[in-house]
């Protein structure tokens, strides 16, 4: 059960850690300069644009970092 819960945890933590940097790649370069040409009065929007290989990086560290954290953490029923 101890593993079934670490990977139930490394999923949650892969599917999170790729959300925030789709978002993080995809909507900082598109808004960014949207804010910036508030202040500076000029314009322009630069593209942007996310490869698979990244998110996958992404994704493999946030499960690892889930698993090992629910795994190493220690359990509630210790046995005696």
């Amino acid at each position: 059960m101890r593993y079934f819960k670490s990977i139930i945890v490394g999923i949650a933590t892969a599917v999170v850690a790729s959300v925030i940097w789709v978002l993080t790649v995809f909507v900082l370069p598109i808004f960014l300069p949207f804010f910036i040409s508030r202040f500076t009065g000029s314009g322009g929007v630069s593209a942007a644009s996310v490869g698979s290989g990244s998110i996958l990086a992404v994704a493999l560290v946030g499960f690892l970092a889930g698993f090992v954290w629910n795994f190493r953490r220690p359990s509630t029923h210790a046995v005696r």
